[in-house]
Formats: C-alpha cells, sequence, structure tokens
C-alpha cells in the first residue's frame, strides 16, 4: 500500500487572499494580459476621484464652492458649472445630491435676475442720457425732480 492519500497534491496548492498568483504551466505567474518589459519601472496607480475601486465617495469641495458661487451675481454661472458637475459626480458615486441641486436652483434664479437687472439698468441709463439730450446741459427741474446733465 502507498502513501498517495496522505500526501499533498502539489498539481493544485491552494490560493489565499493576498497571495500572489501560482505560476501556471509556462512558469508565468501571471494569467493573462500584457506584462511589462524586463527592466521598467512599474507605473504607479492613482486611481481618480470617481473611480469606484476606491469606495471613498467624490469631495463635496466642489458642490459647497458653487453652492456659495451660486449667490454672487454673474460669479452664479460658474457656481452653476460647478453645481452641475458635482450634481452628476454625486449621481454616479449614489451619494446625496441635495445641495448641488439647490445650487443649481438658486444659480438659475440669481442669473435670471441679474440679467433682469442689467437689462433695468441699462434701459435707465440710456433714458437718462436721451432726456439729457434732449434738455441740454444743466440743472432741470422735470416733474418736479431736479436732473443735472453735462
Amino acid at each position: 500500500m502507498s502513501n498517495d492519500q496522505n500526501q499533498p497534491d502539489n498539481q493544485n496548492p491552494p490560493s489565499y487572499p493576498g497571495q500572489p498568483a501560482q505560476p501556471d504551466q509556462q512558469g508565468s505567474p501571471y494569467q493573462g494580459g500584457a506584462q511589462q518589459p524586463y527592466g521598467s519601472a512599474p507605473q504607479p496607480y492613482s486611481p481618480g476621484q470617481n473611480d469606484p475601486a476606491t469606495g471613498k465617495p467624490p469631495s463635496k469641495a466642489m458642490a459647497i464652492t458653487g453652492f456659495v458661487l451660486s449667490f454672487f451675481g454673474l460669479l452664479a454661472i460658474v457656481g452653476l458649472i460647478l453645481n452641475i458637475i458635482s450634481f452628476r459626480r454625486f449621481g454616479r458615486a449614489g451619494q446625496p445630491r441635495g445641495l448641488s441641486l439647490a445650487g443649481i436652483i438658486i444659480s438659475i434664479v440669481v442669473i435670471i435676475v441679474s440679467v433682469f437687472s442689467i437689462i433695468a439698468l441699462v434701459a435707465a441709463f440710456s433714458y437718462g442720457l436721451e432726456m439729457c439730450n434732449d434738455l441740454g446741459s444743466g440743472t432741470h427741474n422735470v416733474d418736479g425732480v431736479q436732473v443735472t446733465c453735462p
């Protein structure tokens, strides 16, 4: 009788997590894919911010910056762009997107109010210039309001 039953099977050794792959028939520890040439330095792997392999959620800095900028007139355009980008990133990562959505809404409202304010100021300024052209230079009383034209 032989001792074959008590001997471990050397052809298929067990593999454990974190252990390198065992060599295949040709002696290569890699099971596929391209290998780096001999003597070259290995390239470091730096995962991106939204890489699912890292498991880290995207940073909220962009959403906070966009939210703050959304309150400042024409800077709300930059805030809108930042909020849209962060809204999409949070959506891909499955994170809550409330701050980004609030920033988008506030940015749109502030941009609309800013555009209408600029239009109203330009209209008022052009009306004043036209009135001064009609009246001439000097101080004039128009409907109980004193107007000084250059």
